[in-house]
């Protein structure tokens, strides 16, 4: 009886084909448009800021001379002086050259004097850091509540998850101006009015909320303006969760806030951890609502960066403000990959 016997192929060697090196080569060559592209739009504007962020470049004046001024913008908008500053105490004999006031504060029973080389900088930051972090844990929150609601069946479903996408569709600008109205100090502002027409306050103590509370006005039309987006990705996130998980679990006698916390939060926080860095590293860089809300007032750094180069013809100093912005968004993102583990697979 004869047997059929096959004699196994030699392995391919470790350099590959011909084939996958004509493949390799094509490849280079369809992708060479791309990269001369991405050099022209990120990273030839990237090169061109962080050197003119070492000079006294003024912007949009080609007659004027540019000098090298070495660390001059990064020592004044990186400059801060913490001192001690006892009653009586004379301003210009605790301020170092260059350094302006930025307020006073009471530590452990002493006074102490903050300045900084640039203030205006300084609380631009701060505004920046205090909208990122409220807003996004309350958009985070909010989104979460309106995701599960939205991802359990009731009639009239889809239109609700139609009618929560208005505010995200509606352009930040013109959302902004229309809550810019809604906003405004007199009873003609529709937040006082409301107000009004609950007894909370009288017409005669109208709230100033651009004025007396612009950081909390700013957080107000951003959570209303991206509560919806959040939503929409977590809710993305919910809809991948078995449902076969929720009836093993009640069937084992598990009540609503087990299976959320054994169940729905772990599996979902992937969706968290990517909603999370997208909406932090879109606040830090927070322009428009600032602009047109609070203009001339309350700053965040993006609008700095705006005010020093096209108000103040500063182009090398908003170059070092541009290159420090990026500095602190790259941060928050390696801060948000190690703080969740993030791993690239």
């Amino acid at each position: 009886m004869a047997v059929a016997t096959t004699t196994p192929r030699a392995a391919p060697r470790s350099g590959g084909s011909a084939l996958t090196k004509r493949q390799a080569r094509l490849a280079m060559i369809m992708l060479a448009p791309t990269f001369f592209v991405l050099i022209l739009v990120a990273f030839y504007p990237l090169a061109r800021t962080f050197t003119s962020s070492f000079t006294d470049e003024p912007f949009a004046r080609p007659e004027v001379p540019v000098n090298n001024v070495g660390l001059a913008n990064y020592q004044r908008l990186l400059g801060v002086q913490i001192a001690s500053f006892p009653e009586g105490s004379r301003l210009r004999d605790v301020l170092m050259p260059g350094y302006q006031r930025v307020s006073t504060f009471d530590l452990f029973g002493e006074r102490y004097l903050l300045a900084a080389g640039d203030p205006v900088w300084l609380q631009a930051v701060i505004n920046t850091v205090l909208f990122t972090v409220i807003s996004v844990a309350l958009e985070l929150l909010i989104g979460l509540m309106v995701a599960l609601v939205v991802n359990t069946q009731f009639r009239g479903r889809g239109v609700m998850r139609a009618v929560m996408l208005i505010p995200w569709a509606i352009p930040t600008a013109i959302s902004t101006v229309l809550w810019r109205y809604m906003l405004n100090d007199n009873t003609t502002g529709a937040l006082n009015a409301l107000l009004n027409a609950f007894g909370i306050i009288e017409p005669a103590n109208s709230i100033a909320w651009r004025s007396q509370y612009p950081l909390l006005s700013v957080i107000i039309v951003d959570v209303w303006k991206t509560v919806p987006f959040m939503a929409l990705l977590l809710l993305a996130g919910l809809q991948t969760i078995q449902h076969d998980l929720y009836e093993a679990a009640a069937v084992d006698g598990a009540n609503v806030a087990q299976r959320f916390f054994r169940i729905t939060l772990p599996l979902l926080m992937p969706t968290i951890i990517i909603a999370l860095i997208f909406r932090t590293l879109d606040a830090l860089r927070v322009f428009d609502v600032f602009y047109i809300l609070l203009p001339n007032t309350t700053r965040s750094m993006a609008t700095h960066n705006y005010e020093m180069m096209v108000s103040s013809y500063q182009y090398g100093y908003a170059s070092a403000t541009g290159v420090l912005i990026f500095i602190i968004i790259f941060a928050f993102t390696i801060l948000y990959m190690s703080l969740f583990r993030v791993e690239a697979d």
